[in-house]
């Protein structure tokens, strides 16, 4: 049985020629690797079924869709339905303010844009690689659990009486 899982990398950049530019340095970098591009955050979600092993996003995804959601937002939804899937902005947003609130609401890391943003991207992504991967806590089986040992505690102070 193969255990020849592909790397699964997102990026979600609305600037065309940027985006071709991070999907064919990581294409070079990890040639083991499945990149998609998406030019919105929504068409990301949307078409993306299975958790990726990392999400590269830009801030702000509004170049040719004004009313696309912001990468804050999209970051929150992908932490809704990925909760373990690390985040990384590549962003040439600078302000301190934003990258705190990134951060806050669980980005892995933050890169600006620069002359050293893909050297940047690919330590961080190596880091990720090397990083044995979380088993996700799923929400309905810690519910079901609680349940069970509430059930069971009721049981025992009954049968105590």
């Amino acid at each position: 049985m193969s255990t020849d899982k592909k790397f699964k990398i997102l990026v979600i950049e609305d600037n065309m020629q940027m985006s071709e530019m991070v999907s064919d340095y990581l294409t070079g970098k990890f040639p083991d690797s499945v990149i998609s591009t998406f030019k919105t955050g929504e068409q990301a979600l949307a078409e993306t079924k299975t958790a990726p092993d990392v999400v590269i996003l830009d801030y702000y995804l509004d170049i040719e869709n004004q009313k696309a959601l912001n990468g804050l937002q999209i970051l929150m939804k992908i932490k809704q339905l990925y909760s373990n899937t690390p985040v990384v902005f590549l962003t040439g947003q600078e302000k301190p303010e934003i990258s705190a609130n990134i951060i806050k609401y669980g980005a892995y890391d933050y890169v600006v844009k620069n002359q050293q943003s893909f050297v940047k991207l690919e330590a961080i992504i190596n880091k990720i690689r090397a990083t044995p991967v979380k088993k996700s806590t799923n929400s309905k089986n810690l519910i079901i659990a609680i349940i069970i040992i509430l059930l069971l505690a009721l049981v025992g102070m009954f049968l105590m009486k």
